[in-house]
């Protein structure tokens, strides 16, 4: 799903690009949203929602790394190795990506967008499938029953109110906001 990422670049764009994923959720089954974000589980994910491509990103990710003459694999993995594990850089929109090593000799640079800063929204990922499911179910103002249904047919438990500046409805019309 992600054949937009260059080599040698790591990234899950389905997880971590909104552009990205609204474009997939148009032609996209829910048993493949579940399969896609089941290794989320509750967890927070960290969604770039600028406007640079995938392509973008990774060019000026690989051009910040060629002047530092840190991207070729042994100088990138001497450049990382760093006591948090990560580096962080900043692209022409102002959003800051983590960076770290991939952990393949054709993907060695692992980048996703950092959890704070412009351009990054930040939901848990029982949110994110939630959302993603209220979508492809075409559900543009959902009801309580209708929201639950739907949690239980992607294994969530149900949730006792909805509130409209909280937790999915505001996910829904922050991510789907047009």
């Amino acid at each position: 799903m992600n054949s937009e990422v260059p080599k040698p670049f790591r990234f899950n764009a389905f997880k971590h690009h909104r552009a990205y994923l609204l474009s997939v959720l148009k032609n996209v089954s829910a048993e493949l949203v579940d399969e896609q974000l089941l290794p989320v589980c509750n967890n927070y994910v960290d969604v770039y929602t600028g406007n640079l491509t995938i392509t973008e990103i990774c060019r000026e990710l690989e051009a910040l790394l060629r002047k530092g003459n840190t991207f070729e694999a042994s100088a990138f993995q001497v450049w990382v190795k760093t006591p948090r594990g990560y580096r962080d850089l900043l692209l022409s929109d102002g959003s800051v990506w983590i960076i770290r090593e991939g952990g393949d000799s054709d993907r060695y640079i692992h980048l996703h967008p950092a959890r704070t800063g412009p351009h990054v929204v930040r939901y848990r990922g029982s949110t994110l499938k939630t959302v993603f499911m209220l979508k492809l179910d075409g559900n543009e103002e959902p009801g309580l029953a209708d929201l639950n249904r739907l949690r239980q047919q992607i294994g969530l438990s149900p949730v006792r109110k909805l509130e409209p500046q909280k937790g999915i409805l505001k996910c829904y019309r922050e991510f789907f906001r047009e």
